[in-house]
């Protein structure tokens, strides 16, 4: 019953167009043929074909797996770099300051070494203190009988690396 009420429709198309006045039979032959055809057209390649292509494709897959592999390993080995990259950079940081405090420290060492020096200088040019390598009198115990004077000499000799200073 469906085929007749669909046949009248089917069975005359419109002008222009391949299958054109012609039944739905020949329309069908020609969607079997044309299947046929195509899965005929695999069966066509030669199985050595076939065989190389699957050795192909395993080994592009194993290939791809390798290369996951590595690319896991390399990333890895990238974090890795980047975490001792950092460490290193605090480090240096952390070495930074060090040297910076004991610059200052050092700095502040010499500042203070000029200081005491220059009060030193200050103190001997007030009280008429001899300086190293000149000679000093010493007063004598009142016990000590190993010289005929009341006071003994003591001489201090400048060391080559001492400038003559006037007296």
């Amino acid at each position: 019953m469906v085929r007749a009420l669909l046949a009248p429709h089917l069975s005359q198309r419109p002008h222009g167009g391949p299958y054109a006045g012609r039944p739905l039979r020949a329309y069908s032959r020609h969607v079997v043929i044309l299947s046929l055809a195509v899965v005929a057209g695999c069966a066509v390649v030669p199985r050595s074909r076939m065989d190389e292509a699957q050795k192909l494709t395993q080994s592009l897959r194993a290939d791809n797996a390798r290369l996951k592999e590595r690319i896991l390993a390399l990333q890895g080995q990238n974090r890795d770099y980047a975490e001792r990259a950092v460490d290193d950079a605090r480090r240096l940081t952390v070495q930074e300051e060090a040297i910076e405090r004991l610059e200052h420290s050092v700095q502040a060492y010499q500042d203070e070494r000029n200081r005491l020096e220059a009060a030193y200088k200050r103190l001997v040019s007030n009280f008429g203190v001899a300086e190293p390598g000149d000679e000093v009198t010493l007063p004598r115990a009142a016990g000590d009988t190993s010289g005929a004077s009341g006071s003994s000499r003591v001489s201090r000799k400048s060391t080559d690396n001492e400038k003559d200073k006037p007296r």
